[in-house]
């Protein structure tokens, strides 16, 4: 069993927050067992059981184990004993009435040997019911419980999951529709940019030809104002980093669409889109470049936080 089994939806995402509580009635009384999840890097597992139960506890975690691949799990394992354990044995009548009609014949037989006592009675084979458990049946109860509380575990973090999928992917698109919003905009961006580049530049160069005579022409002067602007302009351009938000965007579908374990994969991608919201906020020259860039980065905030609950 995993969270990626087949019997789930190719699709499906996972929380490491889920719940289970199961319960196992056994002739010697009533096995419980309650399973929380919770965030954590790695697969943490924690039991609390009675020493008379912990033989149960590698069987769990190899089971936890196969099931799991991230999260920090409690497992808490009880045994309500039947009448706290005093309830008085039943005891096998018609056995009994065996036994006295055997004496009986004896007697007979032999009228010196003495009655059977009580004791003697009820510590033959078979009088008092056992009603314990062997080790075989006590780790047969605890196996199929615990496929019970696993099963109805992974349900609750894949429902979660879902739910986390949704909230994800309204981030995402709000990033999209930013991204989608900017690009149009970034030739007028540009186009303000070296305006008022070719303004400064032009400027200067004017300060210098009438404050001091030069070997430059005009001709130079334009040349060197148009390479200062080139070069400006390279520098702001952001048409990469929004090629690589789109590519990140593609790859974040990707993941949704194929489903399982995608947290850490997920992560990574986040730790990317900030990167490049920050190189947005860097190259910023408007207004309105500066404000998706700051909007960029509520979002991928908002979307790396969720991202820490899938498995």
């Amino acid at each position: 069993m995993s969270s990626n089994a087949s019997n789930n939806s190719p699709s499906s995402m996972f929380s490491m927050t889920g719940y289970a509580h199961v319960q196992k009635q056994t002739r010697c009384g009533l096995l419980t067992l309650e399973i929380r999840s919770v965030n954590s890097r790695f697969l943490d597992l924690q039991f609390r059981m009675n020493d008379d139960l912990r033989m149960a506890e590698p069987l769990f975690r190899e089971k936890i184990n196969a099931a799991l691949s991230r999260g920090k799990v409690e497992c808490r394992l009880s045994w309500g004993r039947n009448d706290g354990g005093k309830s008085v044995p039943k005891v096998d009548i018609e056995l009994v009435r065996k036994l006295a009609d055997l004496e009986a014949q004896i007697q007979l037989a032999m009228p010196q040997v003495q009655h059977f006592r009580t004791t003697d009675i009820l510590n033959w084979p078979g009088v008092v019911e056992d009603n314990s458990l062997s080790n075989d049946e006590l780790q047969a109860a605890l196996a199929e419980l615990m496929e019970e509380a696993l099963a109805s575990l992974i349900a609750s973090r894949q429902r979660e999951g879902e739910q986390l999928k949704n909230v994800l992917a309204e981030k995402i698109e709000g990033m999209v529709q930013i991204v989608k919003d900017l690009e149009p905009q970034i030739p007028m961006f540009l186009e303000a940019y070296e305006q008022k580049i070719r303004e400064r530049m032009t400027e200067s160069f004017d300060k210098v030809m009438q404050d001091k005579a030069g070997n430059l022409t005009i001709a130079d002067i334009e040349e060197r104002v148009r390479h200062e602007v080139t070069l400006h302009s390279v520098r702001i351009d952001i048409r990469e980093e929004i090629d690589r938000l789109n590519t990140h965007f593609t790859e974040i579908r990707r993941i949704f669409k194929k489903g399982g374990v995608v947290g850490k994969r997920l992560d990574f991608i986040t730790q990317e889109l900030n990167r490049e919201a920050n190189t947005l906020g860097s190259k910023a020259h408007s207004y309105g470049q500066t404000q998706a860039s700051i909007d960029l980065k509520v979002l991928i905030e908002q979307f790396r936080e969720q991202v820490q609950n899938l498995e």
